[in-house]
Formats: structure tokens, sequence, C-alpha cells
């Protein structure tokens, strides 16, 4: 089967009520797979369905009643022990397998690792009783999380920047709007950024607040974890103020607002390159620019202004140890940021809590000391949690947001490998986020798409006619097949 789908695990004598759910959830665009559907006759089941959970299933719903308490044996045990199989390589907290409860009955109790079983550590939702519709439409939103189409739960300082600026008289909304559409204005524009900027590069600059070395004998456990998601946090919280202003004017901006705004993402961009310190935070310490450079991207593409997007990244130039001034998407990424993982374990701490989620010290340091259990795109799968609330009333759904965050990935991506193929730069790619697990089954990978529409527009394509890839198509075509062959590369490597 090609493509991401629900794979319902049940037994025979719930078929009445699986045709219920099946319903409800086809009806929420999502694809199910049933045995009864899916297996033809002479099919091995159990490598079909062993094929699917590895290779094309996106979460694994096991539903109970009291009647498999009636059962000697069942299919469904082995379909349960290949779940749980696949789980324990998943990160701690993350939402591909989940349970529902068709009655009041008890769930088995497989041992899923890491002190997890599938009766007290997994998603429930009990589709009986009163509550059966409540329970239902919670069901389909952990499954649109759990396919990265829904996002989670935002910083709350990022929230409120964006409902402030949601209200009909926002005060920075009507600021930046007046600054943007009086050309006569340009000096105040300057200033506003200017202002925007210094704070935030003053905060950064606090070594007391971001050391950069840790102390001698530190350890790399759920304690250091803990204070690395702490540090994160702070880092949204410092940049929440500025968001919404980057937005509008990625969105809204022309020729004459892009030089001050190539100089606030520098600013950010050189204090977030530091060349002394312990690598774990100088890494994390590129994570303030990172937000501010996708922010702004977004919006650009959102609006297709693709001038301010080359403003963002291609213009954006840093000073590195050798004294080169080099595109700081080149030498920076969401992988970057957990040093092109290393230490992913600390991001799949961090999104774990995004999803409303907790995890005990045994089980971060499980996470820690082993690598099992993480998460690939973690910062990403962060970034996309944290841009949703910003740019929400732009997109007609999570999904459109979803696919369109993909699209600015691949984007940075391609802008990144055309600077290299430049001599610019020859260190690590640091990018290749959330589009590639999230098209590793897609009959057509979204950069691959990208591609087909350079060759078909050819000089043509937008983002050329703004300066992007030199406005080169066959720039552009390179760039974007070496996206394509890496992407495709993790794609087979991992998953």
């Amino acid at each position: 089967m090609s493509g991401d789908h629900v794979f319902i695990s049940y037994i025979t004598e719930d078929s009445e009520q699986i045709d219920e759910l099946q319903d409800a959830l086809e009806a929420a665009e999502f694809i199910v797979w049933r045995d009864k559907d899916k297996l033809w006759p002479g099919d091995d089941w159990q490598t079909e369905i062993r094929n699917a959970i590895r290779s094309g299933s996106f979460v694994f719903l096991a539903c109970f009643s009291s009647n498999l308490a009636k059962r000697e044996k069942s299919y469904q045990f082995e379909e349960l022990t290949l779940a749980a199989e696949e789980y324990r390589q998943r990160p701690p907290g993350a939402a591909w397998l989940m349970t529902a409860r068709l009655d009041e009955c008890e769930i088995p109790e497989f041992d899923l690792g890491a002190g997890r079983t599938l009766g007290r550590s997994i998603h429930r939702a009990d589709l009986f009783g009163p509550q059966k519709t409540a329970q239902m439409s919670r069901l389909i939103v952990a499954i649109q999380r759990a396919i990265g189409t829904a996002p989670g739960i935002p910083p709350e300082s990022v929230s409120l920047a964006a409902a402030d600026a949601g209200r009909a008289q926002s005060d920075i909304v009507e600021h930046v709007r007046g600054l943007m559409r009086n050309p006569t204005l340009v000096m105040d524009y300057d200033e506003f950024l200017s202002d925007l900027r210094e704070p935030i590069q003053r905060a950064l600059g606090d070594r007391e607040r971001f050391p950069l070395t840790v102390a001698e004998g530190t350890k790399l456990n759920a304690e250091f974890a803990r204070e690395w998601v702490r540090r994160i946090r702070d880092y949204d919280d410092i940049l929440a103020p500025a968001l919404i202003p980057l937005k509008l004017i990625s969105m809204y901006g022309s020729q004459p607002h892009e030089q001050e705004f190539t100089q606030t993402l520098r600013v950010l961009g050189q204090e977030s390159t530091q060349s002394a310190g312990t690598q774990v935070f100088r890494s994390a310490h590129e994570y303030p620019a990172l937000v501010a450079t996708f922010v702004a991207a977004v919006g650009s593409v959102a609006k297709q202004n693709y001038s301010m997007l080359r403003a963002a990244t291609s213009d954006v130039r840093v000073a590195t140890t050798s004294a080169r001034q080099i595109p700081f998407v080149l030498t920076s990424g969401s992988q970057s940021v957990i040093g092109i993982d290393t230490w992913s374990a600390l991001g799949t701490l961090l999104c774990v809590e995004d999803d409303g989620g907790s995890l005990t010290a045994e089980q971060i340091e499980s996470m820690v000391s082993t690598r099992g259990g993480r998460r690939h795109t973690p910062i990403s799968d962060h970034l996309f949690t944290v841009m949703a609330p910003i740019y929400r009333q732009h997109f007609a759904s999570d999904a459109d947001f979803a696919d369109a965050f993909d699209r600015v990935e691949i984007l940075l991506d391609a802008i990144s490998e055309d600077a290299r193929a430049q001599g610019e730069y020859y260190g690590p790619h640091g990018g290749y986020g959330r589009y590639t697990w999230r098209h590793r089954n897609s009959d057509i990978a979204p950069e691959v798409a990208m591609l087909e529409e350079v060759k078909a527009q050819g000089a043509g394509w937008t983002p050329l006619l703004h300066g992007l890839f030199g406005g080169d198509p066959d720039r552009a075509s390179a760039a974007l097949s070496r996206v394509g062959d890496l992407a495709a590369h993790i794609r087979s490597r991992l998953w």
C-alpha cells in the first residue's frame, strides 16, 4: 500500500463497531487499513501486516472489548507483538501506537520497553458511553498530531503574541502596517527594526543566562536534558515579541524594506555563530536565529514574496572563524541545533512536552544512554509547533500549513545546497527536517515535485524572478536534485 494510513487491530466479534469507527476516520480523510479489506486469499498475513506497520502505517490503533477475554487464542495478539517490537524503536511519548476500548474491558499489558506498557502508557480512547462522540473527536486530533499535520502545544509566549496580533486594533500590527505602507517612513522602519532586535541581542549575549560552557563533571543525564529544554524555551520567550513583526515584513515587505530586514537577521545570525564554548550549548545557541529565519521564510512563501526570502537567507551573511562571510542558512539548520543527531534525545524530550506528555527521569536516562526511541527531526517538529499560532489564520487547515512548512524547509535546504555548490562552504548538511519522514511513503516526494516545477517553468519560476539561485534555473534544478538525493538517502537509511 502506498501512502500513510491508520491500521486497525481488532477481532471479528467487534466488526460492527469497527465499521462505525472506520466511517468516522475516513470522514476525517484518513486512509484506513483493516485486514478484511487489504489481505487477499493466500497472502501471508504476518508479512503483510509487518510490512504495513514498519513501512506504511502512521498509527496502529488497537481496539479492545470484553470479547477478547473470551478467546484463548487470537491473531490480534500476534499483531500487537509486531507493533510492540516497532514501538520500542520509537521515541518515548510518541503517539504512533494508540488504543481504544469498545466497552468496559481490560487492555492487555504488553511490554513496550523503557518501563512502558500498552495499558498504562499509551493514549486511550473510550468509544462507548455518553462521552463516545467527544472521545472520537479527541482520537482524530491525536492521529492528526501523530502524522504531523496537527502541531503540538506552542510556547505560551508565542500564543499570547499571536492572540494580541489577532485583535481588531492590535498596536503592533497597526504600527508595522503604517511603516510599510508609507515609503517616506523608511528611517522610522529602520529604527523600529533596530529597537526590535536590540533587546533580543542583549539577552542572547548574556552569558550568565545563556552560558556556552558546561561545568566540569557535568553529565548528559535527565537533569541536563531538562535544563537544555528550559534553555530552548527561554529562547522562544525572548523571540516571541519579534515574531509578528518579522512575519508581516516577510509577507508584505518590498525592496526598500530588504536591507534592514537582512541586517536584523544578520545580527541574530552572528550572535548564534559562536566559536568558543562547549559544542552542545554552541549548537543550541543557533536556535534563536533559526526561529527568525523560519518565521521569515514561512511568511515569504505564504505570500510568494520571494525577494524577502532571499533577504532572509542568501543575503544574511555571517563571519566564520576563518573570517569568511557565508550565508547563515549554510552554517545552521534544524539538525545543527542538535549536533546532526548527536543530541537528538534532548530534542525528543522537547517534542514530548510539546505534545503534552512527560517522561520520568528513568525514561530520559534510557533515551539519552541508548540510540533507540529518539525522534529524527525534533527541532524541525518543534519549529512547526512554534510557527503554527503565528500563521494559523493564513491557512485553511493544519494540513495546508504542514504542506507549506514542508515547502519552506525544502527551499531552505535548496538555498543552502546552492550556496554550497558555489564553493562557499563544505561543512555538514544542517537541515533536512520533517518533510523527510512525512513523505517517506509518498508516490511523489515534495522536493521532487518542486524540481518538476522548475523544469516546467524555467526562468519564469517565481523564486528565480526574485533573485534566488541567482535567477538561474540550472542552479535551482541542480540544488533541488541534490536535496532530492539526500532526502531519499535519509528516508532509505532511517525508514
